[in-house]
């Protein structure tokens, strides 16, 4: 689940269908960026983040970063 992408679509108070619209994308695309099914191209990811004036970065990849596991390495 992309929460980051649901906040900013009901932060406007806007249906899947009626956010798809604005941003000219089909509700479909949209429905499967919120669930995580796809992860979109760039050019879509730009403007959605544009749509709801926030960063690619915070809508797309906010929820995926993670420490890096550095086995065997001093990281020190």
């Amino acid at each position: 689940m992309n929460e980051e992408l649901i906040k900013a679509r009901k932060a406007l108070g806007l249906s899947q269908a009626e956010a798809a619209k604005k941003i000219g994308i089909s509700p479909g695309m949209l429905a499967m960026l919120e669930t995580g099914k796809r992860s979109g191209s760039d050019r879509t990811k730009i403007k959605i983040a544009m749509f709801y004036k926030k960063s690619v970065e915070e809508l797309f990849f906010k929820h995926n970063l993670t420490l890096c596991e550095c086995k065997g390495e001093n990281a020190g």
